[in-house]
């Protein structure tokens, strides 16, 4: 384990050096949420006290905040499947299987070092500005909502990196596995409730939705933010992603072992 936390430590370290990218990613990122907080707040008309399934105006700035700051975390996680995509095309996965390390654990932590790096600066920047605008905040959370969140959190980067790497893995079977790769996040992003609460979605497909793997990207460690979930529902939630992450795992394996089986090493 010594050698994948020093993978992790050396990435973050590398990360951190590009100041620049993360000063643009903060003014670029944060631009869009103000867009998006803009537009709720023409929705709700300025009404406070509105509620739209199951959000005041304050309850929905705060999800978008949180969940904002979560995605920071979860969606480099993502990179895990074009990873594999790339050292499939570029033949350097032969190579790379025959160091002493287990390839997708050292994935895993190169891009969860990228995670942090990314989640940090955009939640020092949230807390700093937070006196100035706790008033359009709301926070409903007790210990037991604010303790599952990193549980969530968590199981959600294994979920992410576990799902992406199915798909990069298309590349055992497609020279052009990127653009198929892509349609599938965009759609994974909607799923997530990043852009919109799954609360918005038609009824029926909440209780789906929400037992999906990538409900635990953003989506239920945000709604615990705000304390719209009874701890029954939050314990049942974590066993669904932890289950998730043994069907995950199993997928993985297989999957893996007939790309594997058919893959030649070609290129440098």
């Amino acid at each position: 384990m010594k050698k994948y936390i020093y993978c992790f430590k050396l990435h973050f370290l590398n990360a951190i050096n590009y100041r620049f990218n993360t000063v643009v990613e903060l003014l670029f990122g944060n631009l869009r949420l103000l867009i998006v907080i803009f537009f709720w707040n023409l929705v709700y008309g300025g009404d406070a006290y509105k509620t739209l399934n199951g959000f005041t105006l304050p309850g929905i700035v705060t999800y978008l905040v949180v969940i904002d700051i979560f995605g920071a975390l979860i969606f480099r996680l993502r990179n895990s499947g074009f990873d594999y995509a790339d050292m499939i095309k570029r033949g350097s996965l032969g190579p790379a299987i025959l160091k002493p390390h287990n390839l997708g654990i050292t994935i895993y932590f190169r891009n969860l070092a990228g995670g942090v790096t990314g989640m940090i600066p955009q939640a020092a920047l949230i807390m700093c500005a937070l006196p100035f605008v706790a008033r359009f905040f709301t926070w409903e959370a007790d210990a037991v909502s604010v303790l599952s969140i990193p549980l969530f959190l968590f199981a959600g980067t294994i979920t992410a990196h576990l799902l992406c790497s199915l798909l990069g893995y298309m590349a055992f079977w497609l020279e052009e596995s990127n653009a198929v790769m892509w349609s599938f996040v965009v759609l994974l992003n909607m799923l997530t409730g990043f852009f919109l609460p799954l609360d918005f979605f038609p009824g029926w497909s909440i209780y789906i939705l929400e037992v999906l793997p990538v409900a635990s990207w953003g989506y239920i460690p945000a709604k615990a933010c705000i304390g719209l979930y009874s701890y029954g529902k939050l314990a049942y939630l974590l066993i669904v992603q932890i289950a998730w992450i043994g069907i995950l795992l199993r997928l993985n394996a297989s999957v893996w072992r007939r790309g594997a089986a058919k893959y030649s090493s070609v290129g440098g």
